[in-house]
């Protein structure tokens, strides 16, 4: 059986692609649990002003201390290959942060057996991808370069003193409220769960640019060192689905070499040759084509009498 790689020429997925260039499931499984800490939290009041909403929710994840912890870590879990149109199918994926230096790490390996990696990863100012074979190459920034706007960084960014934000109004039936907030060109709109008060989701457009719409949606939470911590990143551009990947397993650790989060030997360490494909049978003309024809055989000898 062929191995399997990755079905895209240009890495991530066919919205990827279309998006970032101009113009990465059924299998993820969610164990999420509820937070004690949340519990505690939750209350049915909503603050009138938007710095309230800010300090509430800056509780409810653990407060500004612990949430700085999240500056630093590791994270495993399956990113869905959105490629796949019929059977639903993710990849094996490897998050690493620390500060502004960020990389994910995408592996094909079916059977246990890596057959293909993606690398992306940003340095603060510059995104790059790898991709088994072809090397390095500088790609636009997309969800990478707008960090501070994305979870757990846009939770301390809205706590600024010189940061005003506008509440929107309430709608009947809505579970979250809404707070929209300027930075330059930059509009970026938190919808915050009126019940736990943990983040819901981020939206993410720019005044200048009215083709430009990233969202990112987070689900099931769970306890990472009395952390909250969604399990769950969705990501849309307009209305086009980005990604889907689910975080399973979170380390924070603080010791990260800068080496680990750009592009080195062992994220490509270990994989397989490709299997060449195998080559086409024959037909049954083709091979009546190619047979040698066979010597006419001579007229049997008549038995009649002459006459």
């Amino acid at each position: 059986m062929p191995a399997v790689v990755f079905v895209t020429d240009i890495g991530r997925n066919d919205v990827a692609e279309k998006n970032s260039r101009g113009a990465l499931s059924s299998m993820l499984f969610l164990g999420a649990f509820v937070l004690a800490a949340v519990a505690i939290a939750a209350c049915s009041v909503v603050p009138a002003s938007p710095e309230g909403i800010a300090k509430k929710m800056l509780r409810a994840h653990g407060g500004a201390a612990k949430l700085a912890r999240l500056d630093s870590f590791v994270g495993k879990g399956f990113i869905r290959d959105l490629s796949s149109k019929v059977v639903a199918k993710s990849f094996a994926l490897d998050v690493y942060r620390k500060g502004q230096l960020y990389k994910h790490r995408i592996m094909s390996a079916p059977g246990g057996k890596l057959t293909d990696v993606i690398v992306l990863s940003f340095d603060g100012t510059t995104s790059r991808e790898w991709m088994n074979g072809k090397g390095t190459r500088t790609i636009p920034s997309m969800e990478l370069g707008i960090l501070k706007y994305r979870f757990p960084d846009v939770i301390q960014w809205i706590q600024g003193a010189d940061r005003k934000g506008e509440r929107l109004p309430l709608k009947k039936g809505d579970k979250v409220v809404r707070v929209r907030y300027t930075a330059g060109d930059d509009v970026v709109t938190l919808a915050v769960d009126t019940k736990t008060w943990l983040l819901d989701s981020v939206l993410v457009t720019n005044a200048k640019d009215s083709s430009f719409a990233f969202s990112e949606v987070y689900r099931y939470y769970s306890d990472v060192d009395g952390i909250p911590f969604p399990e769950e990143f969705r990501a849309t551009i307009g209305r086009q689905l980005y990604y889907d990947y689910l975080l399973s397993a979170i380390e924070l650790r603080t010791e990260l070499p800068d080496s680990l989060l750009r592009v080195n030997a062992a994220d490509s360490a270990g994989i397989s040759k490709r299997e060449p494909p195998a080559p086409a049978q024959s037909t049954t003309t083709e091979k009546q084509k190619t047979k040698k024809p066979e010597k006419a055989s001579k007229p049997a000898k008549s038995t009649a009498m002459k006459r």
